[in-house]
């Protein structure tokens, strides 16, 4: 028949179709990739001003992998705000426990120790992990279980938590849930 020939009316405008849904998801995309990208501009700024100005560090590696999770992932169970901020609380404890022992290969010991912890209490975070092992490796001291792992990564929810709620749904187009 007609209709299901390629050259159809039909056919060609079932076509055209798809490709501007194809083009649409693109444009979405591309636009999620930007809001992402700026919520973590955002982030580091906020993270960059209190490390100005605040007694304690509050940057370090492992932060740029929690920015990764809490503005491309917002919806991972690792980018909840109880999983971030406990994982750190966790591998600030355990970290400090490691290097208070002076256990031989302390880092590998502090992730798995911190790992066992986050899947026990359900606060699983991979940064954290990375976190104990940058505690031991530096041989941290007791500050260093609030900062700049936890202080860091509270700087960062805060962040999305707010970048979220005013700017995210004005550069998305999207209406907040009311």
């Amino acid at each position: 028949s007609n209709l299901s020939s390629p050259r159809s009316p039909k056919a060609k405008a079932t076509n055209v179709t798809r490709r501007h849904r194809k083009r649409s998801k693109g444009i979405d995309a591309t636009m999620d990739s930007i809001v992402a990208g700026l919520g973590a501009a955002c982030g580091f700024a906020a993270l960059h001003l209190a490390n100005d100005r605040a007694p304690v560090g509050f940057l370090c590696p492992p932060l740029g992998a929690v920015a990764v999770l809490l503005f491309c992932l917002p919806g991972a169970p690792a980018s909840q705000p109880k999983a971030v901020v406990g994982a750190h609380v966790i591998a600030g404890l355990v970290g400090y426990g490691v290097v208070q022992s002076a256990l031989p290969y302390g880092e590998a010991i502090a992730v798995v120790l911190t790992i066992t912890a986050m899947s026990a209490t359900r606060m699983v975070h991979p940064p954290a992990g990375a976190y104990a092992f940058l505690y031991v490796n530096k041989k941290m001291g007791p500050m260093g279980i609030l900062a700049p792992g936890l202080a860091g990564s509270v700087v960062l929810v805060a962040t999305q938590m707010a970048f979220n709620a005013t700017v995210k749904p004005l550069l998305s187009g999207k209406k907040k849930k009311e």
